[in-house]
């Protein structure tokens, strides 16, 4: 039971809605309440960040007299959730990165002055995976917003989040429920009906031939079998025929031989898999050892992974593997100086943490968006105002770490997308008509889904309305 637990809990983890990659820490943050703060000597030490030309964090202006407002606030401190499965113990360490950004966020901002001088304080929850429901209600007893956090079964809290009026920055959903629920307000909108499918535009004007032979392979859990299904929806939309559609165990394969054969025997020609990299290099491993050559190879963003390349050895150079992103990969750091700040920051205050892991860059694009939000409350920080503010915002990328979004339009996930190789040369970015910078924007990328994929959390679901958000 334990293993099984443990690679359901990896693969629902590295799926995170087809916008992150996961990856873990070689050790694990203890958990707990911490207070990290310090004077920032190194980039950027003025407060700015990549495209965001206003300080995102500093001293209260003068004249301003901060008083205890909320729960969580008083007149010189915040105190903020972040949960995270690192407890977990059959995977020690999953999802490290979303403390370590946190940390890393945090400690730069309090150095700064904090928010509008109150110190923020970070409250690590750890999940466990399984238990997300009791965090929530931790949380739900202490602190005045999450934020940057996330769990892979977060559908099991959100009820209880909303009926404690808890507000969400979160760094990932991934669940149905979680996935637009009220209350959250996220910097990367990803509804359930709808998808960014800019990386099936490009395979299929460069693979015009394979389309009429596509195969999905995804592990038998019903997250993963759901993303697996919106993207299967999104490429019939762009003409793609589907020849061969499989699940693996997620308890583990012994052999991927029957899986490579079965794709060469239906004469699959481009294979979209969703699950955990490990696995795919294995998959890919197999494909060479019966000769077997694709056009291509994809899926989301988590296949940005060292994990890939070494569990696929001299095989990813048969078949190469392309991935897509919302957020700027670590590779990208000497074309976007928000990449190259982010990593800069953790080199000054953890120089040993996660700094190349695309889900901690959703942390903190997350925390920047909470910063922002709360500095505009001034003195009275309310929660109704940072998610107020947070929903007014029109358009954000995290100073330049994210795609263009705009999370005033949940319903809506960016047009704007970076597209990556896995080569037996390493990583790569793929410059496909950038628009912006590194980016494809296009509103063609967004694809509307017409199947029932569930419903997200509301406040009607706890017995609550927006009348009772204060």
């Amino acid at each position: 039971m334990g293993n099984t637990r443990r690679t359901v809990a990896v693969l629902v983890a590295v799926v995170l809605v087809g916008l992150t990659a996961c990856s873990r820490s070689e050790s694990a943050t203890k958990t707990g309440t911490n207070t990290t703060s310090g004077t920032s000597s190194g980039a950027p030490a003025n407060g700015q960040f990549g495209t965001l030309t206003t300080p995102v964090c500093g001293p209260a202006p003068a004249g301003q007299t901060n008083t205890a407002t909320a729960q969580g606030v008083t007149a010189d401190s915040i105190q903020v959730g972040t949960i995270s499965d690192t407890g977990f113990t059959g995977a020690p360490g999953l999802n490290q990165e979303l403390y370590d950004a946190s940390d890393v966020f945090v400690s730069w901002c309090n150095g700064l002055g904090g928010i509008n001088g109150r110190q923020i304080k970070v409250d690590k929850l750890d999940a466990k995976i399984f238990e997300y429901k009791q965090r929530i209600i931790e949380a739900c007893a202490q602190d005045f917003t999450l934020t940057g956090g996330g769990g892979v079964f977060d559908d099991t809290g959100q009820v209880e989040r909303l009926n404690c009026l808890l507000p969400d920055f979160p760094g990932y959903v991934v669940t149905p429920k979680a996935r637009g629920a009220d209350l959250e307000v996220q910097a990367l909108p990803a509804p359930l009906n709808k998808v960014n499918f800019g990386l099936g535009r490009y395979l299929t004007a460069q693979y015009p031939d394979s389309i009429t032979k596509v195969g999905f392979l995804t592990g038998n859990v019903p997250t993963t079998i759901v993303n697996k299904q919106q993207y299967q929806e999104a490429g019939a939309q762009l003409g793609w025929k589907t020849v061969y559609d499989n699940q693996y165990n997620a308890v583990g394969e012994p052999t991927w031989v029957p899986f490579a054969q079965s794709i060469k025997d239906k004469g699959v020609r481009g294979l979209y898999y969703v699950g955990e990299p490990t696995d795919l290099g294995k998959l890919l491993a197999a494909l060479d050892q019966i000769g077997y050559k694709l056009d291509w190879v994809a899926g989301t963003g988590n296949l940005y992974d060292q994990s890939l390349l070494d569990s696929a050895g001299s095989s990813i150079g048969t078949n190469p593997v392309y991935s897509s992103s919302g957020m700027a990969p670590s590779i990208l750091a000497d074309k976007v100086p928000a990449v190259a700040q982010y990593q800069q920051l953790f080199q000054q205050y953890l120089p040993k943490g996660k700094k190349d892991a695309i889900l901690g860059e959703n942390s903190f694009n997350a925390w920047l968006l909470w910063a922002q939000s709360a500095k505009s409350c001034g003195a009275n920080l309310t929660r109704k105002c940072i998610v107020d503010a947070g929903n007014a915002t029109t358009s954000w990328s995290g100073g330049g770490l994210g795609a263009q979004s705009n999370p005033s339009q949940p319903s809506s996930p960016p047009d704007c997308i970076n597209l990556e190789k896995a080569s037996d040369t390493g990583f790569s970015v793929i410059d496909w008509q950038s628009q912006d910078g590194v980016w494809n924007c296009d509103p063609a990328n967004v694809l509307t889904l017409t199947a029932d994929y569930g419903q997200a959390a509301t406040l009607a679901d706890a017995g609550k309305s927006m009348s009772d958000f204060k």
